[in-house]
Formats: C-alpha cells, structure tokens, sequence
C-alpha cells in the first residue's frame, strides 16, 4: 500500500489502483494516523477529530469500527492498540510524509549536485497543500510543522544549487514564486540577490534588496536583519558570495527597535539567559515605575531573542495603567484575529478563547510580549499551554501574585546613562560644553527615559540651549519636584512638554485621552482643533513625542496612537476647553450616523429614529462617508465600539449603538454586536429611555433567535413590542413584528405567525417605510407557506422581488425576497424556476459582505439542487453552507444542514453514520424546541434505520415523528423533507 499526505489525502495499492475510502469519518481517521505515523494517537485526540465537540454516545464502539474497517481495507499496515490509543505503522517507503524527511535529511549529509538532486527528490513528495481538502483541527500544528519543513527544503535546495554552482536559469522563477508565497522571508531574498548576482544582473540583486526592505519596514516596521543587510554591502562592493540570511518566520508583531536605546544590558542579558533555548520559563514579568522603560526594554529584549522563538513573535498591549484595563478575553479575541481565525468563529467565553489560543500555539515555538498588565488574572488566560512558547510581560507593579514568573526589575537609569541618551537626542559636543546644566536637566527628569525623551524633544527642536532648558526647570521647582517621588516623575515630564505646547495642540492632547488606548484617525484629531490648522497641529504633537505616527487605516486614512501614560495624563488635565471633549463625541456619532445612514439598508431596524448631530467634519470627510461608507466603518469599527463601551453620555453611547448595530449584524460580527446591546441596555435603562429599551430587546431577540435560543428570543421579543406598543411607535412594531413572525413560524403558530406578518405590514405603511415591507414580505410569506396556502405565499414573494426591483433595494435587500421565493417556488412544483431565483441570489450576495443572508441563498440553491437532482451540486452546496454557518455562529441554521448533510450519507452507502449525526441534531433541534427540524429529522432518521435493518429503531422513529407538535395544515415541512431525502437515494 502507498500513502500520501502531502497534498489530497491518497491510498493506492502497490499497482497504482486506488483503495476508495468513502466515509468522511474513516478518512480523517486515517489521515490523523497516517501524520501521526509511529506515534500514539489517544482515543480523546481521536474522539474530537472525528466528532468535535458532540461525540455521540456509542463513540467508543464507532471508533473501534472505523479502526476495524481501516485494518481490513489497509495490507501491509499495522494499526494497534497502545497506551490508551492507537498506533498506525507503516514502512517509510510506503509513506511520502516519510520518504520527503529521509530524502531532506540525506540532503543534508551530501553536498554539491548530489545534495540538489537530493532536495528535488525530497520535494516532489509534495503534489500541493497538506490534507488539502480536509480540516481536522488536532493536526493543525503538524501540518504548520510540515510546511516550515517543505519551506525549509525549498531553501536549503537553493542554498545548495548556489554552492554548487549549478546555472540559475530554473532557480530564479523559483525563487520569485516562493518569495510571492512567503514575502517576509528573509533567507529567500537573500537567496534571490546571490543568484541574480550569479546571473550577472547585479542591479537587480540590489533592488531585490531594496523590495525585500520596503516589505519588512511597511509591514512589520523593522529593518532587514544583520546577515541580509551584510549581503546587501557585499553586493555594493561586489562580493556576491556572502551567506544567506538566516531563516525568520513571518509573523512578528513586534514594534521596532526605538533609536537611541541606552542602557539595560544586564536586565536584557538576564531574559535572554531566562528564555534561551532549552532553559524556558513559563513567565519574565517586567515590573518598575511608570516611565522607566519597561515597554522599551521589553521591546528591545524581545528583539534580541527572535530567533528563539522561530514560529512569532505576538505583541498586545493590555492597557492595564488605564482606568479600563483590557480584559483577557478582548485581549485573546485579538490574538486569535491575528492568527487568521474568523471574527464570527470568535468563541464567546474566556474558557473557550484561552483553549482555542492554547491550540493555535500547540507545538509552537511563539514569545508572546503583553505590554502594561494590570494583575496577574489578566495574564493567566494568555500564557500558552506547551512548553516551547514563553511570555514576557510588563507591568507597574511586581506581579507577586503570578507564581508562574521569574521577576525581573527595572530601576531609572544611571547617571551616565541618562547623559548618553540625552547626548543622542541633542548631540554629544552640545551636552559637553554644558555637564553640568545637563546633569540638572537628567536629575530634574529622575533618570527616567520618557522624562529625558520629551526633554531630549524640546533641545533638539525648539532652538532652547542645555542652559534655558535647565533655568526652565529649575523655575518650576513646585511642579517638577515631583519628579522626585514614584509616578509623580513621569507626570511632571510630561507636563513639561504640554506646558510648551500652543493653545491648540494642548486642547487637541487633553481632548484624546478619553478616545482610549487605541490608535487614532487624522480626521478625529483635526476635529479637535480648527480645520485650518489641523496639520501644523498633529505635526506639533508627533515633533514633541507625544502623537505617534500609526500608519494607515484600511481606508487609507493616517492615523497616530498615544502613548498609554501620554494618555492618562491627558485625561487627568484640566479642562481649558470643554467644547473640544464634546466635539470628539459629537463628530464620532455624527460621523457614524451619516457613514450607517448610506448604507444599504438591508435589515427593517436598520432605520434610526432620529439624526444626530450635526457636527463640522474635516473637509472632504461627509462625501468619502457617502462614498464609501463601508470602508469607512471598516476603518474604524474598533473606535466605535470601543467608544460605545466606554463613553460616559448614555443618550450618546445609545445612538451610536443603534448606528452602528446593523453594519455588526451584516458582518457576522455578532460576539461584538453583544457587548454594544449590553451597554446600550444599560444606557437606555439610566437615561430611562423606553424606546432604547425597546431596540435592544430586539436586537438581543434576533441574536437568541439564530442561536436556537427560541425561549429567550420570545422573552425579548414581548418585551419589545410591549414597549414600542405604549410608545406608539409604529416602526419599532412594525420590526419587532416581522421577526415575530419568523419565531412563531419555528414554533409551527402559523395563525400566529401570519396575523404578526400582516400587523408588520400595516404598521410599515403607517410608518411610510415601503422598503421595510418589502424587507419583511419574506416572514408573511413563510407563515403562508406553514398553512400550506402556497400560492398566496408565491404571489407575496413575487410581489416582493418586483417591488424591490421597483425601489431600486439593495442586493441583500433583493437577495433576500428571491431566497423566500426559491421556496415558495419549490413548494408549488417549480423546481427549475427555483433554482433559477437561487442562482440569481447568490450572485447578487456572495459580494455583499452580509454573510447571513448569502447563507440562506447557498442553502436555498443546494434545495433547489436536491429538488433537481443534482445531487453532486447539492452536496457541494450544503457542505460550503454548513462551514459558513459555523464561522457565523449559527446554531440553528448549523443543525439543519448538519442534518440534510447526514442523510445523504445513506445515499453513500454509510447508512451508520447517518444515523449518528441524525441522532446528535434531534438532540439539538429537540434542546431548541423546533418541532419542524423534529420532524423532519425523525423521518430521515427512521429511513437510516430502514437502511441498517433496525427496524424496532425505525418504528420507534416514526412513533416519535407522530408525537411532535406539527399543524396538519403544514405541508410545507414534509414537502421539503421529501426533497432533502432525496439525497438519501443510493449513488
């Protein structure tokens, strides 16, 4: 038998003929084996491999059949019961995983044209991605692993096709594609500059250099390190034979190295020797004063024990000087963004979060930097669970608490240090003539680096001599005698270079403390100063250190960060012009309501009540919010929510909650959508606002709605339409209403679920919103279609498709009416028709960016695919559908395609494993109270038993099926169930 696991999974006899292994569950099985070859997989790591989370109660008995069946197909394969696991093992030579290490490592042992042919060999094992085609989470780590090894195969082939000074005719091509592929590769640009010098293109060589600096400065703000920079002067000097750089991992967070670091050898020399290889701690915490240096010392150490970590470096700051600490699981929620998990799949829980971190970074070698912790039950959650990664952490405070770490902390500097900083900042001879007026100026800051920073600042660009700056402290003894006792010392420095600030520039850093620890856009800092002077003033503070450039946001907009301790001290400054304070608030929220008032209104809440503002915007910013409003709420989507979490104004902090609510709805960003109901709940609960109260029970009831949380969703939606009932608002019943109809239609009320549709409708038309009734037809239409009264149903869905055509609506808008009249057409018999109308769904949607309603197009389409028999395409369909409805969160609509994916495994030839899954969702569809998914659910279950011959299962099956809560007058439900089963049809 041969086996492949470097691209799609493959078994061929030893002819060539292919052992077919249809089950998907005996597939991954082997596959996790088959990785794992030699090694012990536990039962445990087995179990949620192949059932995740919801293993079904017989799970013991299912793995060993799979185990069983592998044993029978699989000839000269060992599979054996081990230390609480199983063992798969395999010649080498029947493995390609196996043959590409032996070919790798003999590669090694050679050298010249035998190494190169060596390497080759090794890397045609690989026909594309590892698995491709699968996800199976317990091998995430090993297949990482294995790709840094190809990578690494790739690179070394190079290296020895260069010394063996073969032609690099074919290498160049190669070189591009792999630098197009890993472009923060280090030793890949190098290898590129030595082989264009080889082909006597030295000018190229060097702008392959100059392309590789610009990626690694615009990308991760750091130079090129010291071996590529060392092949950059050889190639000048025309000494192409320098060694190429070393191999660097492309996922550094890192900031960069600041200019002029002094000092701290012997604290770095202590970590470095704390976190070397083979001698890791878990923790390094940092501790000492505010404005010691503890962030860029950190930094710097960080730097200098990269390649200890080869697989990343992640930097966070938790903010924990601030009066709002972040919490662990924002912090995590971050960390996992960045690692490329899916805002939606984002788990809620702290629990969750720090199990999903911990296997991101299984088997991983990572320095993780938390920059200001608060206490050590922030920093728990956040140290990873193997042993390969460590975290280094800074903090005010010593951190006794956190057992876990060893101490290391920081004092100011010496005397001499704090002269060499301040002679980088101004100039050594200028420092010279003046010792001892510059030795008052480093006493008066307490031999703090930030003090003697924003000191150094105003020398070097405000034309003072060592000797006024010196008297200028020396008058201001009350003030800068602080300097003298703890934090007082990093207060008094940056008084010092606020007090030199002009008018503007001063109300401008006062006015961004509250915007919090996070970067800032040029827009919001030019509205708190004239529109005239905006930039003079944005360059004054970024001149004095105080704003730091951030680079720019998605929408390209520049964009500066304040310094944590900048930060709060500027929150803690007098309030020489409220107005300024008021502004920021006011040009967030007037800013937000133009940006969610032009965008396509896809949802019937999506409409606010009243206008905020207005405010003066900068020039230009109105139109770019009417152009583009989309990019710009991208842009900004962490300020808005930041600032809806923490804004002191009820009345303001509810506005911008209601703007910005359907943009997160849209965006599948619903963890997100949570936090901002929270707190517009309680908002609306102190101003006493009704109407508040009355959106966020709604909202909070779509939420608990798609969850599968249909209790809690009735509970939130009576409390809504009792408050917008004694408000008499029209509009806000009229939302509550049409999404009242769709609950009532999932608890099979159809009378109910009709005459809560005709209400939405008549309250639309007394609130002059056509489109919000053209939003809600597809819920009138549903509750016709649960009585069976089809045609009514199709002739609202074509009403609504014209009308919405007729009102020019939004794609998601129009997407959503064809999606109700796929099934409305697909229930009266025109399956080709419906299939039509989905086809033209998803077209329109898949762009959109509302991932919701494109899930309900591709689920629409894959029946109407079933309903034609296209079962291939049916299957296909309902597979991308059930993925997106994971990453979403979606429960509810996870379950029913879970189920029609099951019971297609009947028409595998898998009639057990059917059963399985069809037992796990009634489990689900019977916890959520859905009588419809009962049913529909039971009657394929009792055709899996039909299959398997247990016929005392099926007839119980279909006993229960009779016992579920349906409407005789619903045919709706068995006539898409007859559909659906027809995927259960043998192949």
């Amino acid at each position: 038998m041969k086996y492949g696991v470097l691209g799609p999974l493959s078994v061929c006899s030893d002819d060539g003929v292919e052992v077919p292994l249809r089950s998907r569950l005996e597939r991954t099985l082997l596959a996790a084996l088959l990785v794992r070859a030699g090694q012990v997989v536990t039962v445990g790591q087995l179990v949620e491999t192949l059932w995740a989370d919801r293993p079904p109660s017989s799970y013991a008995s299912n793995l060993q059949t799979y185990i069983s069946r592998l044993r029978d197909r699989l000839t000269r394969t060992t599979i054996e019961h081990a230390n609480g696991g199983y063992r798969l093992t395999v010649p080498d030579e029947d493995l390609d995983l196996a043959r590409f290490r032996q070919e790798a490592k003999a590669a090694h042992a050679e050298s010249g044209e035998q190494a190169v042919e060596r390497f080759r060999a090794a890397l045609k094992e690989w026909r594309g991605p590892m698995l491709a085609g699968m996800s199976i989470p317990l091998l995430a780590s090993d297949i990482a692993h294995c790709d840094l090894e190809r990578l690494d195969a790739a690179e070394d082939c190079a290296d020895a096709h260069l010394a063996a000074g073969l032609p690099v005719t074919n290498l160049l091509p190669e070189l591009r594609q792999l630098i197009a592929e890993h472009p923060l590769r280090e030793r890949l640009h190098g290898l590129l500059m030595r082989a264009l010098c080889r082909a006597g293109r030295r000018a190229d060589a060097l702008l392959a250099y100059q392309h590789a600096r610009d990626l690694l400065v615009n990308e991760l703000g750091i130079e090129p390190g010291a071996a590529l920079q060392r092949l950059h002067q050889a190639i000048l000097k025309g000494e192409d034979d320098e060694p190429a750089p070393t191999n660097t991992f492309p996922v550094c967070q890192l900031p960069p190295t600041p200019a002029g670091f002094v000092g701290r050898q012997q604290e770095i020399s202590r970590i470095a020797r704390l976190l070397r290889p083979g001698a890791i701690v878990p923790v390094v915490a940092l501790s000492g004063q505010p404005g010691v240096g503890k962030s860029t010392a950190a930094v710097v150490a960080a730097h200098t024990i990269r390649d200890a970590f080869p697989d990343g470096q992640i930097f966070i700051n938790l903010a924990g000087a601030s009066a709002a600490p972040r919490d662990a699981a924002g912090a995590l929620a971050d960390i996992l963004r960045s690692l490329g998990v899916p805002g939606p799949a984002i788990p809620d829980d702290l629990g969750a979060l720090t199990a999903t971190y911990r296997a991101k970074l299984a088997d991983r070698r990572v320095l993780v930097l938390l920059d200001d912790a608060a206490d050590p039950a922030q920093i728990r959650p956040l140290i990873p669970g193997t042993g390969g990664s460590a975290v280094l952490v800074t903090s005010r405070r010593l951190l006794g608490g956190l057992v876990e770490a060893r101490h290391v902390h920081l004092d100011p500097l010496t005397d001499p240090e704090a002269q060499e900083l301040l002679a980088h900042m101004v100039g050594a001879e200028r420092m010279a003539r003046s010792p001892a007026f510059a030795a008052r100026i480093a006493d008066a800051c307490g031999n703090l680096p930030l003090a003697l920073r924003i000191a150094g600042i105003r020398l070097a660009t405000r034309g003072l001599t060592v000797e006024a700056l010196a008297e200028r402290l020396g008058d201001e003894r009350r003030r800068l005698g602080e300097l003298m006792v703890g934090d007082q010392q990093v207060r008094a420095s940056i008084a010092f270079s606020v007090a030199a600030l002009s008018p503007q520039a001063r109300a401008a850093f006062a006015a961004l403390g509250p915007v919090g620890p996070r970067s800032v856009a040029a827009w919001l800092v030019s509205m708190l100063v004239d529109a005239t002077s905006s930039d003079a003033v944005v360059e004054e503070l970024v001149e004095a250190g105080l704003l730091t450039p951030d680079g720019a946001g998605p929408d390209g907009e520049p964009r500066y960060r304040l310094h944590d301790l900048l930060r709060l001290y500027a929150e803690d400054l007098p309030n020489d012009d409220p107005a300024a304070r008021a502004r920021v608030v006011t040009a967030v929220l007037w800013a937000s309501d133009i940006a969610s008032r032009n965008l396509p209104r896809t949802v019937t809440w999506a409409r606010a009540a009243t206008t905020a503002g207005p405010a003066r915007l900068p020039d230009g910013l109105a139109e770019r919010l009417r152009a583009a409003p989309g990019e710009w709420l991208d842009a900004e989507v962490d300020l808005l929510v930041d600032f809806v979490l923490q804004v002191a104004d009820d009345d303001a902090a509810l506005a911008l909650a209601e703007r910005l609510a359907p943009f997160l709805w849209a965006r599948g960003s619903w963890t997100r959508l949570r936090e901002v109901l929270a707190v517009a709940g309680r908002a609306a609960t102190r101003a006493g606002d009704r109407r508040g109260l009355a959106w966020a029970d709604l909202i909070n009831g779509i939420l608990r709605l798609v969850r599968g949380e249909v209790a809690a969703a009735a509970e939130h939606f009576a409390r809504s339409l009792s408050r917008y009932e004694r408000l008499g608002d029209a509009h806000g019943l009229a939302c509550v209403l049409s999404d009242q109809a769709v609950l009532y239609g999932y608890q099979e009320y159809a009378e109910r679920a009709i005459a809560a549709a005709e209400r939405a409708r008549e309250h639309f038309a007394a609130a002059d919103d056509p489109l919000g009734a053209v939003i809600a037809a597809p819920a009138l239409s549903a509750a016709l279609r649960g009585l069976g009264r089809f045609p009514a149903a199709l002739e609202v869905d074509r009403r609504a498709v014209a009308q919405a055509r007729v009102l020019d609506a939004a794609d998601i808008v129009l997407g959503r009416c064809l999606n109700s009249l796929t099934v409305s057409e697909l229930l009266s018999g025109a399956a080709a028709q419906a299939h039509d109308a989905a086809t033209e769904a998803v077209r329109l949607l898949r762009p959109t960016g509302d991932r919701y309603v494109y899930l309900a197009a591709l689920r629409q389409l894959a029946t109407a695919a079933a309903g034609l028999r296209r079962r291939t395409e049916a299957i296909r369909l309902l597979r991308e559908s059930r993925d997106l409805a994971t990453e979403l969160g979606d429960l509810l609509g996870r379950t029913s395609l879970d189920r029609d994916l099951a019971v297609s495994r009947i028409g595998d030839g898998d009639p057990a494993s059917a059963a399985t899954g069809l037992e796990r969702c009634l489990v689900e569809f019977e916890r959520m109270d859905i009588p419809s998914g009962q049913a529909t659910t039971l009657t394929m279950l009792a055709r899996a038993y039909d299959e398997l011959g247990k016929g005392t299962e099926a007839r119980n099956a279909r006993r229960r099926l009779n016992e579920v809560r349906r409407d005789p007058r619903d045919l709706r439900t068995p006539m898409l169930t007859e559909i659906m089963m027809q995927l259960a049809e043998r192949v």
